[in-house]
């Protein structure tokens, strides 16, 4: 059933003009004001459009998402251990499953979220184990100097050549409870946003800085969701893609499509 919903924006401000988002994840505290100069805000209410029944029409290189099924073990996500031997390598079938020609794919994070009171006032980053709230702000994880940079720090022997090809980055996502009954996840549909939209903002940490998009609201987008996404429905996000620079590759070099790498 499509649902009306409030998405929190980037609230833009005339001091962006000549100092940059930025959010520093080195330490982060319930008082984040010396850390970061964001600013957000609720914007108007949006229609949110169910895809149950439809949910394998959409494709990640038009829409920017796309829907795959697996089924899981819960003792996979017992411990760190289990999830990088046991389910990650699940995860690389899956990719290339739906994804055609990978060559190569890299684990570069991963992250449990849980709706619930976070009783740490701060987060560990090193932790992953450590659970964190669903994003409630719209963005894009990644931006195309953040891939460039992932990429470099990664994978930095392999780099050169790897960047001569195809780089996407790809998320994906899935409950661990048997049915998300609150805080579904939406997507928007990237057709229907515009270069405009996107304010980059810096991720500082303490060994890498990367940077992700940010969004003002606009009445073009168009948003989606699954309803009553089980454990064995996948979503598959397409955060970045070489390929959308144009056959000169602009940041990432010159594209030559016999090789694709695949970062998630």
């Amino acid at each position: 059933m499509d649902q009306t919903a409030i998405f929190t924006y980037l609230d833009w401000q005339e001091f962006y003009h000549y100092e940059k988002p930025f959010q520093v994840f080195s330490a982060i505290s319930n008082d984040s004001s010396s850390t970061s100069n964001l600013r957000f805000k609720d914007g108007l209410p949006e229609i949110v459009h169910d895809v149950r029944g439809q949910e394998y029409e959409f494709n990640l290189n038009i829409n920017g998402f796309a829907f795959s099924r697996h089924a899981f073990q819960a003792a996979w996500f017992t411990n760190a251990s289990n999830i990088v031997n046991l389910y990650l390598p699940q995860m690389e079938q899956l990719l290339r499953q739906n994804i055609q020609d990978i060559d190569r794919v890299y684990f570069f994070d991963w992250r449990i979220r849980r709706n619930i009171e976070i009783t740490k006032s701060i987060i560990d980053a090193n932790d992953k184990m450590q659970h964190l709230l669903p994003a409630r702000h719209v963005h894009i994880d990644q931006t195309p100097s953040a891939a460039l940079g992932r990429t470099l720090l990664h994978l930095p022997e392999d780099a050169d050549q790897l960047l001569r090809g195809r780089v996407r980055i790809v998320n994906l996502w899935r409950p661990l409870c048997e049915v998300v009954e609150d805080r579904p996840l939406a997507m928007c549909d990237v057709q229907t946003v515009s270069p405009r939209d996107l304010v980059e903002a810096d991720h500082v940490r303490k060994h890498y800085n990367g940077s992700n998009y940010y969004l003002k609201q606009n009445s073009n987008y168009k948003w989606y969701y699954l309803s009553r996404q089980t454990r064995k429905e996948v979503t598959l996000i397409q955060m970045f893609d070489s390929a959308k620079l144009g056959v000169s590759g602009e940041l990432l070099g010159s594209y030559a499509p016999d090789r694709k790498l695949i970062i998630t």
